[in-house]
């Protein structure tokens, strides 16, 4: 098998899994994870991010990751707009993963708002990672627009119910021939390998690891849950049936006496 290489924005990345960074118990435990996941792309919510104090975040992560900044937080268009201009001047990146919600307590995508949002980021040279629902639609949609890469959610953000909606899934990834990455819903590593079975480029995941009892374990669980699912994807999975199939033939068995 060649070696797989995901490629983003010309960007050559070994790992397909994002991590975001909130959440963690300490900056300690964060770093530690980090590595454990192999990583190599993190994501930062720029609402939250404070450069003005000594010791601020940026000082005290690796900077051999590639930043993905995040709208996290945005209701409207520009709040999203703004959003993300201010972290193009912050982190010098055309990288943004654009969020918006539509509610406080689900914290569902807006489409709408989303939709033109990224049509107006897109003319102005943003890259970007769209945060939005799990319809198939939509998610062509996106794709069509210029959206670097369509992150779906599986089941709502923090929730970790795991998929919800099989069907929808398969039906997105017949359709988007781009990048296609799980973003939300995320709660144990069988659902990451689950989702790289499926045919998707990656898994972008926080509360399942930052939430665990322990951080550093659980992403290196999942570093090796998504290897295991794309190695499963590539490597050609067997067509499901609904009779069984034997290894072995009846042809040269013993007869009866």
């Amino acid at each position: 098998m060649d070696r797989d290489v995901l490629l983003i924005d010309g960007k050559r990345f070994e790992s397909r899994l994002i991590m975001g960074t909130a959440l963690f118990p300490n900056i300690n435990i964060l770093n530690k994870s980090l590595k454990a996941s192999g990583a190599e792309i993190i994501t930062l919510a720029i609402r939250r991010l404070n450069l003005t104090n000594s010791g601020n975040f940026l000082d005290q992560v690796n900077r051999k990751y590639t930043f993905l900044p995040n709208t996290a937080g945005c209701f409207t268009k520009k709040e999203a707009i703004l959003t993300a201009e201010l972290a193009r001047e912050i982190l010098k990146t055309n990288w943004i993963k654009l969020e918006l919600i539509s509610d406080e307590e689900m914290l569902l995508p807006d489409p709408i708002e989303l939709y033109e949002a990224c049509k107006y980021l897109i003319k102005k040279k943003f890259k970007i990672f769209a945060y939005c629902s799990d319809d198939p639609v939509l998610c062509k949609r996106l794709e069509d627009l210029g959206c670097e890469v369509v992150m779906p959610l599986i089941s709502p953000i923090g929730s970790g119910l795991g998929i919800r909606n099989e069907h929808n899934l398969e039906i997105i990834r017949k359709m988007c021939s781009g990048k296609i990455f799980v973003d939300a819903g995320i709660g144990k590593p069988s659902d990451a390998s689950k989702i790289m079975e499926m045919g998707f480029d990656g898994v972008l995941l926080n509360s399942s690891v930052a939430r665990s009892l322990d951080p550093v374990e659980m992403s290196s669980a999942m570093k090796l849950a998504i290897i295991s699912g794309r190695k499963g994807y590539r490597s050609g999975l067997i067509e499901k049936s609904k009779f069984a199939s034997g290894s072995t033939t009846f042809k040269g068995k013993i007869s009866n006496f």
